[in-house]
């Protein structure tokens, strides 16, 4: 089974970059490949990965342009597809992660048969307008309620396929610290002011860590209560990411907006640490309450649940991680949607196909 893959060009893919996505993929393409698929990677030349790299640009674009060495990316991206366009023909599955970009894909004959697109993003109105008008477009969402919102806009090929983690990559920590732990976009919309606003009234020293993509909240809503305790840390690699994980006593994630699904969500529980989030998006989908950590009501329920929370069995929720989120459930998933792909196109009069997958 040959699959190009086609990822953001944001950051590259690795296990250490900030992005979910980016990390989602590095693992993903090594379970993909343990189970006989050969897999060529589209994305940026700086990607560290076991398939075969096609870089579409020399480094990823969130370096470039601090650099002031790339502009639009827009432009990047359609090189990108036109890259995926001119050997399409050499494998059997295309799979973009790519986002509305790829969608064009769909529209060549020849090409679009073999096309499946994961959706890491939230649903909004605009992309249920769009499939409400292309409902034959492959889908696979990382949440069922992407897909719950897919399918009654009229998407007739939606499944459901959760990100995954490989439980080797977290240390599971039985004597946590007293601290707590928010990884994210330093962001309104990502709530790390909640976060502030937890740790302080608990009395507990907190760690941020993530990228400021807001520059002005930063200063306003977190920059004043650093020190005596609340610490930022910005970007942080994987084995800091590990560590930070594993010593906290509760991971704080009060997203204020909906999340497609939340990687770190996962993570943390990987390392045994309990989560404490507001109910939006698919967090209700991967939170068990009672069991690896608490969705608010409010956010005025934050401090209680996560006093609540560190008294969770942590050898319980690494078990409850592993076993529905491990990295080799997605990749096998995500095979049975590319023989599906396969089946479908042998059915097609006259199409030519590379043998049974």
């Amino acid at each position: 089974m040959k699959v190009l893959m086609l990822a953001p060009l944001w950051y590259p893919i690795s296990r250490d970059a900030p992005g979910g996505i980016e990390t989602l993929l590095y693992r993903l393409i090594g379970a993909l490949q343990a189970h006989g698929c050969q897999v060529a990677l589209l994305a940026s030349g700086d990607s560290s990965t076991d398939a075969e790299l096609l870089p579409a640009v020399e480094r990823n674009l969130y370096t470039l342009m601090q650099e002031g060495a790339a502009g639009e990316y827009v432009y990047y991206e359609q090189h990108q597809l036109q890259m995926a366009l001119s050997i399409a023909n050499e494998f059997d599955v295309i799979h973009s992660h790519i986002g509305p970009g790829g969608y064009l894909l769909d529209a060549i004959p020849g090409i679009s048969e073999r096309v499946l697109h994961s959706v890491h993003t939230p649903v909004y109105g605009y992309m249920e307008w769009f499939v409400h008008r292309h409902p034959l477009m492959r889908l696979a969402t990382v949440s069922e309620q992407q897909a719950v919102k897919l399918r009654q806009a009229g998407a007739e090929h939606c499944q459901v396929v959760p990100n995954g983690i490989d439980p080797s990559d977290f240390t599971f920590n039985s004597r946590p610290g007293d601290g707590l732990i928010f990884i994210g976009r330093i962001e309104a919309a990502k709530g790390p002011d909640l976060a502030v606003a937890v740790a302080k009234a608990l009395g507990r020293p907190l760690t941020l860590a993530g990228p400021i993509v807001d520059n002005a909240f930063f200063q306003n809503r977190i920059e004043p209560w650093l020190g005596a305790g609340i610490s930022y840390v910005g970007v942080v690699d994987h084995n800091t990411k590990d560590r930070l994980l594993g010593e906290a006593a509760c991971a704080l994630l009060p997203f204020r907006q909906a999340e497609a699904f939340g990687m770190v969500s996962i993570e943390a529980m990987a390392c045994g640490t309990p989560v404490v989030a507001l109910p939006n998006g698919a967090l209700p989908e991967i939170v068990e309450p009672g069991v690896t950590g608490y969705l608010a009501e409010d956010e005025g329920c934050l401090k209680a649940l996560t006093l609540q929370a560190t008294k969770l069995d942590r050898a319980t929720i690494r078990v409850q991680a592993i076993t529905r989120f491990g990295i080799d459930r997605t990749a096998t998933q995500y095979i049975a949607l590319y023989r599906t792909l396969h089946r479908a196109l042998r059915r097609q009069p006259g199409t030519e196909t590379r043998g049974e997958m």
